[in-house]
């Protein structure tokens, strides 16, 4: 029994392992986000000019490792390399759809594969716009009902950024589907931080 071999052979059960958890996270934010119906809006909030910022980085890093041994002719390794890469292109998939937001006729999806910071349109009780350098942040209270009592609700926060490109239609939308109950305050100031 030889320690480096078991060694070897564990590495190379975790990374199998771990090459399908992000297989299957990737399938799981596809299917999610191939579910949504009528979406009216949507775009990219990574932080990395839109795309996410770590499971990025992981690709390039990765693709680049791949490149270097391809060129140099390291054949032993271009498996691992290949789990790797396959890994990285999972957990972009994933990463990606997951910071992808969605305004459907629906609701708003902000996370496809976090029910909590998805709403419909008719649990929203009140929002609140504020102009920012890169868009304008909305911040909307809406309700959840508990399970065990559907007479207690509960107040819950949602924050969303949409960029200035969107803004336009994003407003009109907001105004179709919410705004025949609330109108938003022109001409007052208020502070954000306070919602906290």
């Amino acid at each position: 029994m030889n320690i480096t071999t078991d060694i070897y052979s564990l590495f190379v059960l975790l990374l199998a392992l771990f090459t399908i958890g992000a297989t299957l996270l990737a399938a799981y934010s596809v299917a999610n986000a191939w579910r949504l119906r009528n979406i009216r809006l949507s775009w990219k909030c990574g932080k990395l000019f839109g795309y996410p910022l770590f499971s990025t980085l992981f690709l390039i890093f990765g693709l680049g490792v791949a490149g270097y041994v391809w060129s140099n002719g390291m054949e032993k390794y271009q498996i691992i390399l290949g789990s790797y890469i396959w890994m990285g292109v999972s957990w972009f998939t994933a990463s990606y759809f997951s910071t992808k937001v969605y305004v459907t006729d629906h609701g708003i999806v902000k996370n496809v594969n976090d029910p909590s910071q998805t709403i419909a349109w008719h649990q929203i009780r009140d929002y609140v716009e504020k102009p920012t350098e890169k868009g304008s942040e909305y911040i909307f209270i809406y309700d959840k009902s508990d399970r065990n009592e559907t007479a207690r609700k509960k107040l819950i926060r949602l924050e969303l950024l949409v960029p200035d490109e969107k803004c336009s239609k994003f407003d009109k939308l907001v105004s179709l589907k919410i705004g025949k109950t609330m109108s938003p305050v022109h001409g007052t100031s208020f502070d954000i931080k306070a919602f906290d």
